[in-house]
Parts: structure tokens; C-alpha cells; sequence
């Protein structure tokens, strides 16, 4: 299906996104953040709530002092690279929209 390949591109980016999130966490709040997490006490527990607030505002920042971030989305079912919602002029998925669009093309052809 033609939006597979942007599910996959989603799932990828946000899971980084939000792993780098947590890793940000852990490096301000461990004693020591090169050592195993269930040593250290100080570490808090994977909390989706908290990783929000930490990823909403690095986009924030970066939005103003870069002016563009990346962090995929479906606005009402539709992919955000293909709305208005996306400001991103560096979006990788519109870049590469064409070669998606072909590569559904070419298999609705294949299908009839």
C-alpha cells in the first residue's frame, strides 16, 4: 500500500525520537549515566507522559532556532507530509514522494 512506506518512516522516528528523549532523561538525572539503569535509583521509569513534555519542548526550541524539525504524524488518517500541517521544507517522505507514489502506481498496475 502506498502509505506503508510512511507507517514504517513514523514508526522508526518517532521510537528514535522518543529513545533519545528518554536518553536526555537519564543523562540529567542519574548519578551515573554510564552505569546500568537498575543500579541507580535516580533513574525514573520509561514515562510516555514525560517524554512528551521533553520532546514537545527540544521541538519547540529547534522550530525557533532552526525552523524546521521532523517528527511524523497522521493528521485525520492522512499522512502529515501530505497536509498543510507539515512545515518541515526538508520532510525526507515528500522528498521521496514521488518514488512512493510510483512504487504504488507500479503495483496498482501489477494488481489489474
Amino acid at each position: 500500500m502506498m502509505f506503508d512506506a510512511f507507517e514504517e518512516y513514523l514508526c522508526d522516528r518517532n521510537d528514535a525520537i522518543d529513545n533519545a528523549a528518554y536518553q536526555l532523561i537519564i543523562a540529567l538525572t542519574a548519578n551515573n549515566p554510564e552505569g546500568t539503569m537498575e543500579d541507580d535509583p535516580t533513574v525514573p521509569e520509561w514515562d510516555m507522559s514525560l517524554i512528551g513534555k521533553v520532546v514537545d519542548s527540544a521541538q519547540k526550541i529547534i522550530q525557533e532556532q532552526i525552523g524546521y524539525h521532523c517528527h511524523p504524524f497522521y493528521c485525520n488518517e492522512i499522512p502529515c507530509y501530505l497536509t498543510d500541517e507539515c512545515q518541515n521544507t526538508h520532510c525526507a517522505m515528500r522528498q521521496n514522494e514521488s518514488e512512493i507514489y510510483g512504487a504504488y502506481y507500479k503495483m496498482e498496475a501489477n494488481n489489474e
